[in-house]
């Protein structure tokens, strides 16, 4: 019996990805080489190849780069908050994943057990506390990057992202048959 679906798990790590990038998206999108490379980090043929919603996503980034106005050390310390967390963040994600397959296989194994079932269960637990700690500490240390004034600007923004992907959810369950 097969527990999990095929791409569960990069769904989990897109979710997760979209959350931090919602969340701390200065920290997450600069590109590691400002003038190095296209704004979006890949080269002009790879981005026109990507899927839309990458594209789209990533025009959504430039534009709130721009709107954030950061000088050039903000990027630089942005970057290196990004460089600093991105380790510890996959091995969370990897973390966070495995305690959910470990879960699954628990509470669907032929010779089911409680015990092992809320082991596996506070295993989860442990695992999404660390990616909630990992954020927020992130979070913070972007925060204290901004000045008040781009710190306004990037509550707005993320209030109207938080509002247009309610929408969206909203949309896609009208949809639904």
């Amino acid at each position: 019996m097969k527990l999990l679906h095929k791409g569960s798990a990069v769904k989990t790590f897109r979710r997760l990805a979209a959350l931090c990038l919602l969340l701390c998206l200065p920290a997450v999108l600069l590109p590691s080489n400002v003038g190095a490379q296209e704004p979006s980090g890949l080269p002009p043929e790879s981005e026109a190849a990507a899927p839309r919603p990458a594209r789209q996503r990533r025009r959504a980034e430039r534009a709130l780069l721009a709107r954030l106005n950061l000088t050039p050390e903000q990027r630089a310390r942005l970057r290196e908050i990004r460089r600093q967390s991105e380790p510890e963040a996959r091995a969370l994600t990897r973390r966070l994943n495995g305690a959910r397959r470990a879960l699954d296989e628990a509470v669907f194994s032929d010779e089911a057990d409680e015990a092992t079932v809320e082991q596996r269960a506070r295993e989860l637990s442990d695992a999404q506390a660390a990616v909630v700690r990992l954020r927020a500490l992130t979070e913070l240390r972007v925060r204290r990057v901004l000045t008040p004034e781009q710190l306004q600007t990037f509550r707005g923004l993320r209030r109207e992202a938080l509002r247009q992907r309610l929408m969206q959810r909203r949309g896609a369950r009208l949809q639904k048959p």
